[in-house]
């Protein structure tokens, strides 16, 4: 995936907004054509998605993993579906130790260290899947936009930095579907980092607004003072960059690779030569992390952390009621 073109996320309109908009009108033409064709199937399962209206780099694959662990902790078995986006794996496939994300995409290999984690195209197959496999709730990674998967809940991440770009839809802006659109079927926005009133405006007084922080672990203070040379392929490497910043770590060397980039041998003797050169270490985030080739992970260090939410029992609560009505209409 090409990183995000600049002129997404500027607050005049360019050029080439404006020249590609054409194009954004057929975008949307075709978006709503397909919502009136589909037909949505519904799953036996109480199923929660977290998606985005613009296209990567909100964080949801994060605020996914963290619901994961809130939901296990409070005594349900949550099972993760995901398209595998980045995977050549096209069948229902539930995510083993020993998949790479060649096969099955990096996302769904984090999601599989939380809980079962179940990929492929026909993701309402998933959905039995996972329920004939002890299943009590699902959490659907992405699927917001696909009209033929029945939602009980939806959430959207939005990336504080990042807002709603310039408002418009691909390809003359980043957003997969319009704003009023998305927010329509939306039960709850989950922002990373503060709730800015560009985005509180777009958003109904009825649907409630929670703040989420990505927080490091404590031993990742090592990284305070040291030099070091940071690497990523995610849409979004600033974030990346900024969080070692704040470690007070030396950044000596930023080196970004188009988002879910699979690692291979050049890259990592590219990379040890630079730090090498540089007399400092490596380090990148967890999410490429995997999809270094293991024979070379030992070279490499991690920043490692988790969402936080501002309101953690309220988004307990919300969600945990959304599974109980659904399990117990299902009686």
């Amino acid at each position: 995936m090409l990183k995000a073109p600049k002129f997404w996320y500027t607050k005049k309109d360019t050029y080439l907004s404006n020249a590609l908009y054409p194009l954004s009108l057929i975008f949307r033409l075709g978006t709503k054509i397909r919502y009136v064709i589909s037909k949505k199937k519904k799953a036996n399962l109480p199923i929660i998605c977290i998606g985005n209206i613009v296209v990567g780099g909100a964080g949801k694959t994060p605020v996914a993993l963290k619901i994961g662990k809130m939901l296990k902790q409070g005594g349900y078995n949550p099972h993760f579906v995901s398209k595998g986006y980045g995977g050549i794996e096209t069948n229902n496939t539930l995510i083993q130790s020993w998949h790479s994300p060649k096969s099955v995409g990096d996302e769904s290999l984090l999601l599989s260290e939380v809980s079962s984690t179940w990929i492929g195209l026909n993701r309402n197959k998933s959905f039995e899947l996972a329920k004939n496999n002890g299943a009590d709730c699902i959490i659907m990674d992405d699927g917001f936009q696909n009209p033929t998967l029945q939602k009980d809940f939806s959430i959207i991440v939005v990336n504080s930095e990042q807002g709603f770009g310039n408002k418009r839809v691909i390809p003359s802006g980043p957003l997969r579907e319009s704003i009023t659109r998305g927010i329509s079927r939306t039960n709850l926005v989950i922002t990373i980092g503060e709730i800015k009133e560009s985005i509180k405006s777009k958003i109904p007084k009825h649907i409630p607004i929670i703040k989420g922080l990505f927080k490091i672990n404590n031993e990742q203070k090592i990284f305070k003072g040291q030099k070091i040379t940071a690497f990523a392929g995610i849409a979004f490497p600033e974030k990346f960059f900024n969080s070692l910043r704040n470690q007070k770590a030396k950044i000596v060397r930023e080196i970004s690779y188009p988002d879910h980039h699979i690692f291979d041998e050049n890259d990592l003797l590219n990379l040890a030569e630079i730090a090498n050169k540089n007399q400092s270490i490596l380090v990148t985030t967890k999410k490429d992390f995997v999809r270094i080739p293991k024979s070379y992970r030992s070279l490499v260090n991690t920043l490692d952390g988790e969402i936080e939410f501002e309101d953690e029992k309220l988004v307990f609560e919300i969600l945990s009621n959304v599974i109980e009505n659904k399990i117990n209409s299902s009686v």
